[in-house]
């Protein structure tokens, strides 16, 4: 099988790179390892939609985002384009997403190819010759002019033998990670401010017991779901190596055990959970963190809260420096991984490295204001036909924090599928593409960058 542009990876960033790949004018296959496309949005049930938002006026991201939430809001699975882009987080409907996303790559006639993952990659001189997928059908090669990977843990880049970075520099650890789930048959009538601050306080308690371990005691909200009497929770939380078979494997056990605590919790003790239950689990573990590729820039913390621009942009960033405890801990109120931390425990990072952690007076750009994401973060050291989108880009531990979400990656998606394209018909190395003819068409494609 061979494609002008080949991508590897369904979620966010891939639905995203293989629709501006293919409405460039490229042939495009999409490889997924599911039975359906949206990644984290949909296996892994979280939402809402993050980092469009710059102000009520003007959204940061738009292009791929703009359709897929115009597409779902038509089968109503969310707000309407004009509403939503006004508002921090973009709630929806996850089987809705599911579909939308599918019919718009089958609209710019993306070939998908369904449960399938990268097992090898043939690489030459930078160039990657071809892959190897495996599926029911055995071990398929694929080939391609230009490969995207938007596999989140950066699997194509590594499998290529291309350098990647994993964790902060310190000692390895990355975000936790954090199991979504979804709850319905609640009367959320019942959820009064007594009530809800109840809950709160018998959830702290329990917290500081370690017999839950969550880092919120919010009764969850419209996230991944939009529907009446349903919310969905994340708050959970588990400190491991999402490139680690085993820790996988542990935490989706820890994961869905902490799950079932906690729902047993809220049907026995909050009022509106009597008749409630557990009305979807994620497919696997949701996951922040893990590989970096080593690119021909990588950003850096000071990009972020500076709001640093360049000539390059393909996309903007406006999210925050959000780091999830990477030790994985939640109690004495421990949430974000910053220098003023609450933990009472020892921490390494307090104790020998300081001033590597952020302070939590610095964690945003500029009011109103916005950092550039270079089209160099995309494109790994040395390689000719690999680029690169979603949250593995090139991004130390604390900038990858404020990219790794959702319409970030679908705004490096959708440069990468332009740059990839246009390497493919231009017979140029992803490296020396014109980025001005990029830019070009990101705006014609109703991007931003």
């Amino acid at each position: 099988m061979e494609k002008d542009v080949v991508v590897i990876g369904g979620g966010p960033a891939g639905i995203s790179a293989s629709w501006a790949a293919a409405k460039s004018g490229s042939s495009v296959l999409l490889i997924e390892r599911y039975g359906f496309l949206g990644g984290m949005a949909t296996s892994g049930l979280i939402g809402p939609i993050l980092g469009h938002y710059l102000s009520e006026k003007k959204p940061s991201v738009a292009g791929f985002l703009k359709f897929l939430v115009e597409k779902i809001s038509e089968f109503d699975g969310c707000e309407k384009w004009e509403s939503a882009c006004k508002k921090g987080g973009i709630p929806f409907d996850t089987e809705i997403f599911k579909y939308a996303s599918e019919l718009l790559l089958l609209e710019q006639n993306v070939e998908i190819l369904y449960h399938s993952f990268i097992i090898s990659s043939k690489t030459e001189n930078g160039e990657i010759k071809e892959i190897e997928v495996a599926n029911k059908s055995g071990i398929q090669k694929i080939r391609g002019n230009v490969f995207i990977d938007t596999t989140g843990d950066a699997d194509v880049t590594y499998l290529s033998g291309f350098e990647c970075t994993k964790g902060r520099p310190q000692d390895g650890k990355m975000h936790s990670m954090g199991t979504i789930f979804k709850v319905g048959g609640i009367d959320e009538k019942k959820l009064t401010e007594e009530v809800i601050k109840d809950a709160s306080e018998k959830l702290k308690i329990l917290r500081e017991k370690g017999e839950l371990k969550i880092w919120n005691t919010g009764l969850g909200g419209k996230g991944s779901t939009i529907r009446k009497g349903e919310r969905s929770f994340n708050i959970t939380r588990f400190s491991g190596d999402g490139t680690n078979i085993n820790d996988l494997t542990k935490g989706e056990i820890e994961l869905r055990e902490q799950t079932f605590k906690l729902f047993e919790f809220l049907k026995k003790n909050v009022s509106g959970f009597e008749n409630a239950y557990i009305s979807a689990l994620p497919a696997n573990i949701g996951i922040r963190e893990t590989r970096q590729i080593k690119g021909l820039y990588t950003l850096i913390d000071e990009d972020i809260i500076s709001g640093k621009k360049a000539q390059d942009s393909i996309a903007r960033g406006t999210y925050m420096i959000d780091i999830h405890c990477p030790l994985g801990r939640t109690k004495n109120n421990v949430h974000l991984c910053v220098k003023e931390c609450s933990t009472k425990e020892y921490c390494i990072m307090l104790d020998k490295y300081m001033d590597y952690l952020p302070s939590k007076e610095k964690l945003y750009p500029p009011i109103n204001d916005y950092y550039s994401i270079p089209s160099r973060c995309l494109i790994p050291l040395g390689a000719k036909n690999l680029v690169v989108g979603g949250r593995c880009i090139s991004a130390e531990h604390k900038a990858m924090a404020s990219i790794r979400v959702m319409a970030i990656c679908m705004a490096t998606g959708q440069a990468a599928g332009i740059i990839a394209s246009l390497s493919s018909k231009n017979n140029t190395p992803v490296n020396k593409v014109n980025i001005k003819e990029v830019q070009k068409i990101i705006t014609q494609q109703e991007g931003i960058y």
